[in-house]
């Protein structure tokens, strides 16, 4: 395990330990939304939905949380755990998969407002990452 002295490191500066917490929290809220969905409370039986959507809420809950409980820690393999985990894990199956996750209408403009949002989030991170240097 990462030693929590060294690996703060990626976080020195103020404003990207801040935003990190920042991310860390929007990560619970989107563990909490799967968790909803598993539980079957967001207006969809969970169990009537396609194989890879429930896939898809047990993988992203579990990342989520990880993800979150290590931004919020300051190790720094958390930052590329983050990166790497929502373009695998979001970027990929909505975009590449895009069908299997529209049931109906407005879930196409649902996943459009969660892909812009992660880029933005990703974008915003990425910038203060580079200013740091």
């Amino acid at each position: 395990m990462a030693n929590p002295e060294t690996a703060t490191t990626v976080f020195m500066h103020p404003w990207t330990a801040r935003y990190a917490k920042l991310v860390a929290i929007t990560l619970l809220y989107g563990a909490t939304v799967h968790l909803g969905n598993i539980a079957g409370l967001t207006g969809t039986p969970w169990l009537s939905t396609p194989l890879l959507w429930r896939w898809m809420d047990i993988a992203l809950l579990i990342f989520n949380i990880v993800s979150a409980v290590s931004l919020w820690r300051g190790f720094s393999w958390s930052v590329w755990f983050v990166f790497g985990g929502i373009i695998l894990f979001q970027f990929v199956p909505y975009i590449f998969l895009r069908s299997q996750f529209i049931l109906k209408p407005e879930d196409a403009q649902t996943l459009n407002g969660l892909l812009g949002t992660e880029a933005i989030l990703l974008s915003i991170f990425a910038l203060l990452l580079w200013l740091k240097k």
